[in-house]
């Protein structure tokens, strides 16, 4: 099994490198940082995930595409201030997550994002986080170069809940202008965009503290990103592709990544807890060394606790 799947890989990476694969690499989301080798190819094109705790449990699908810039021109929705961002690359990267938590007390929270990024710095470009339930809404994100535009919509009566989100009558506009000690060069991302720039950057087990600007609701992040080694870890997931499938189960040498955000507020404002796949403050990822997936994501969910939510399957 184990020359099967070193078969696999040696596969994909040539495909990739082909260009069969959508996926693309990062050539400059942030400046160099010493004791890092050169982007990599994002093989994977879906990844699923699943955590349980006695308090709970948490589901998370992440789906990523490419869209050419032509397409994707049409897909984003005008600011009225700052200067939207374009998509100036040949393709933008579309990432899809759905996240369920499901806690032992209190009700079920569902929410799905769908994010534009650049696809040779992971500049967001658009971002629409949308929430099911009880409390629904659908809160639509375009960046530009001096801050944040949202839309904010939500049913404004009860008959509206059963129609498409176009149709809500209840909206809210507002800017976030990004603070001024942030670089220069420095590309703004959004939460989910994470998972694949793990997969993107080859970070070795010692490689160097770097910052990434990521805004989540209301507030920009600076989120420090510190690798922490590696160690053993036990996996167990199912690798596929278009001709077949592989159970991968065993111990592989995972590098530990952790994430330390701290929100940029505006005087006078509350700090936003910055969320991560339905995990709040800081939280882990840890990455397969030799194939770059994130195998496992750990943290803090409010009203479960510190729970591990690990790779279930992967789609290249």
């Amino acid at each position: 099994m184990q020359m099967v799947r070193k078969i696999l890989l040696a596969g994909l990476v040539f495909l990739g490198a082909m260009g069969v694969f959508g996926p693309g690499r990062i050539t400059a989301l942030s400046p160099a940082t010493a004791g890092e080798s050169e982007p990599v190819q994002v093989l994977w094109k879906h990844l699923s995930y699943r955590g349980s705790h006695f308090l709970g449990d948490a589901a998370t699908e992440v789906s990523l595409t490419d869209v050419p810039a032509a397409e994707v021109r049409k897909q984003l929705i005008a600011a009225p201030e700052g200067r939207p961002l374009e998509a100036a690359a040949c393709t933008v990267m579309v990432i899809d997550v759905q996240s369920t938590v499901d806690p032992l007390l209190g009700a079920t929270d569902l929410s799905g994002s769908r994010a534009w990024l650049m696809s040779d710095n992971a500049a967001a470009l658009q971002r629409i986080r949308s929430r099911h339930g009880d409390d629904i809404w659908q809160n639509t994100y375009r960046f530009t170069e001096s801050g944040v535009y949202r839309i904010r919509k939500k049913p404004a009566r009860a008959d509206e809940k059963q129609l498409a989100p176009q149709h809500w009558t209840r909206i809210k506009e507002s800017f976030y202008p990004y603070p001024l000690q942030i670089p220069e060069a420095q590309a703004v991302t959004e939460p989910t965009g994470l998972l694949y720039l793990i997969s993107a950057l080859d970070l070795g087990p010692q490689a160097a503290a770097r910052s990434l600007y990521i805004f989540d609701r209301k507030q920009l992040h600076e989120v420090k990103v510190q690798v922490n080694g590696s160690q053993r870890l036990k996996v167990s997931y199912v690798e596929k592709d278009s001709n077949r499938e592989i159970q991968r189960q065993g111990m592989v040498d995972a590098i530990k990544i952790a994430f330390q955000p701290r929100a940029l507020a505006p005087h006078g404002e509350q700090p936003e807890t910055f969320s991560f796949m339905g995990l709040n403050g800081e939280f882990e990822i840890y990455v397969d060394a030799a194939s770059r997936i994130p195998v496992q994501v750990s943290g803090q969910i409010s009203k479960i606790g510190k729970i591990h939510i690990r790779l279930q399957s992967v789609e290249f």
